[in-house]
């Protein structure tokens, strides 16, 4: 989701990459575009580019998921220090649910992979391809690869969490909080597997999806394949903020105080809710900072220590 501001942006080259993305996806790009600087707030210069790493061991083209003959791939980001028992994540880009390409989200799994945990870097089934729940069965599916061959990769098994921003923030939410909920899981292999979620990083999240703005309403629509007004019931059991239970996984929720797509409300509220329930929540908001800072410095490095942080604590607390 952004609000595009082109007259308030100075660069020519800048103003004519974001025209190029309006032509080529349109309204699509609302909700966790790629090209945040969209927003006039921050410079290019401070545009977070992946740059391979000594200390990351990148395994690419990971099949994770087959429906017919359609196969999803996963890129896998190692810390390249041998080991065992580290926590994995499942990393799930934004877009609009529109946006499935998994290499622009390299530079946060490489970051994750830095600080000692696995990540894996998720392509899924836009909205194009499979309507709702398509992208959360996907997101479930990567978590039951990840599960099925944690061992191998030197993961431990009961310590798997996922990440995401903006519309990605949404399907790492939903997938955490929905364990055992059959219409969600798919048929898209490891069926035996469990695909419950220890821990969420939830950056920017649109929770809860019937409060969001007319225009990313709009982007809404496109992914349920319903508007409210044709089904608003679609639209509750769609939000995260109506799956709060108390048996929830530990969630962090990350979000810029500048954010003029997704309110920080939508977080606030959502671990008032969650805590209330008597679920862990914490919630970290940014000061300064857009609606995708996890592509931009400062903001960068300081979302990728916490969630790093985050998902190592939680893992540790696993093995108490």
């Amino acid at each position: 989701m952004l609000t595009w501001r082109l007259r308030s942006c100075g660069n020519p080259r800048l103003r004519k990459r974001v025209l190029l993305c309006l032509v080529i996806f349109g309204p699509c790009l609302l909700l966790g575009a790629t090209v945040a600087e969209a927003q006039g707030e921050p410079s290019e210069k401070g545009f977070v580019e992946y740059r391979p790493s000594a200390r990351v061991r990148v395994i690419p083209d990971l099949a994770y998921a087959k429906y017919g003959d359609r196969t999803l791939l996963l890129d896998l980001y190692l810390p390249s220090q041998l080991g065992q028992g580290r926590p994995g994540v499942i990393v799930v880009r934004g877009g609009g649910w529109m946006v499935n390409d998994r290499k622009r989200f390299a530079h946060v799994a490489s970051a994750l992979a830095e600080k000692g945990v696995a990540a894996a870097c998720i392509e899924y089934r836009t909205a194009e391809e499979a309507a709702f729940p398509g992208a959360i069965q996907d997101v479930k599916a990567a978590v039951r690869w990840m599960r099925a061959n944690a061992a191998r990769y030197g993961i431990d098994s009961h310590a798997i969490g996922t990440l995401g921003g903006s519309s990605g923030a949404h399907m790492a939410l939903l997938a955490g909080l929905t364990a055992g909920v059959a219409e969600l899981e798919g048929n898209g292999g490891h069926e035996d597997v469990s695909s419950q979620i220890q821990a969420v990083v939830a950056m920017a999240t649109p929770a809860d999806l019937l409060s969001l703005s007319a225009n990313n309403k709009r982007t809404v629509g496109t992914f349920l394949h319903v508007t409210p007004e044709q089904d608003a019931e679609m639209w509750r059991w769609a939000s995260p903020v109506n799956h709060v239970t108390a048996g929830g996984p530990p969630v962090l929720l990350l979000h810029g105080t500048a954010d003029d797509s997704v309110p920080s409300t939508q977080s606030v509220d959502f671990a008032r809710r969650y805590r209330e329930a008597g679920a862990s929540a914490e919630v970290e908001l940014l000061p300064g900072a857009p609606h995708a800072f996890w592509n931009y410095r400062p903001w960068f490095s300081e979302a990728m220590d916490r969630a790093a942080t985050f998902f190592l604590r939680v893992a540790k607390k696993g093995l108490r």
